[in-house]
């Protein structure tokens, strides 16, 4: 998936260095040199020194390919300028904006704003729901309490090579389905879990954090 972070301060910094550790392409949009060189030097990520609110900018960092783009710069308008422009110039899905004045936030979500936070656990908490920040993304919500999930295994998956018999899956949760390499399969209890593998699951809300523990996947 790629992100592109705007404002390179301590927000911005450590959620590129978070959205790295994940795997995430992440390109970090910043307008001071001093920060675009320390960034550059501490991150394996694409740093871009300009003004986040210019198109030219926004084109340079690759825009029109993010899947998502997060304003995190010290004003707020400046964040909404940004993340109008991603949608209505460059196409981008998710849009999320820091505000720094809690009053903002309605107006901000009002004029087109995906997602509006003003702490970075918030963001955090935002991309996991919305850009599928741990590989578990909800498809279709079924009722009011239970879920279709998809379910990305990670690269050298903990448990590659576990069969469903092995696993000790919350009561309350399934494996409908698994997508390996295209081919899909109707798994059975001698049907192991390989790295790479798309699953999914059929669960009640209540269950996901039993689910993510059983199947061993990072919070």
């Amino acid at each position: 998936m790629k992100v592109v972070i705007v404002g390179g301060g301590k927000i911005g910094f450590y959620l590129a260095k978070m959205l790295l550790e994940q795997e995430h392409s992440v390109t970090l949009i910043e307008k001071d040199r001093e920060h675009c060189r320390i960034c550059a030097n501490s991150l394996d990520a694409e740093v871009c020194c300009g003004d986040g609110t210019s198109g030219d900018t926004l084109r340079a960092a690759g825009t029109e390919h993010a899947d998502a783009v997060i304003a995190v710069m010290g004003q707020d308008e400046n964040n909404l300028v940004c993340c109008q422009m991603a949608k209505k110039l460059f196409g981008v899905k998710k849009t999320i904006a820091k505000v720094n004045n809690p009053k903002n936030a309605e107006a901000l979500e009002l004029l087109g704003v995906d997602n509006v936070i003003s702490a970075t656990d918030h963001i955090i908490h935002a991309l996991e729901k919305e850009v599928d920040l741990n590989a578990i993304k909800e498809l279709i919500h079924i009722s009011d309490e239970a879920a279709l999930l998809e379910i990305l295994l990670p690269k050298n998956y903990v448990l590659d090579g576990i069969s469903l018999s092995e696993l000790r899956l919350p009561k309350n949760c399934n494996i409908a389905c698994i997508n390996r390499g295209g081919r899909t399969i109707i798994p059975r209890g001698h049907t192991i879990l390989k790295s790479g593998d798309i699953i999914l699951v059929v669960t009640l809300d209540e269950e996901e954090k039993e689910l993510r523990k059983a199947l061993k996947l990072k919070k």
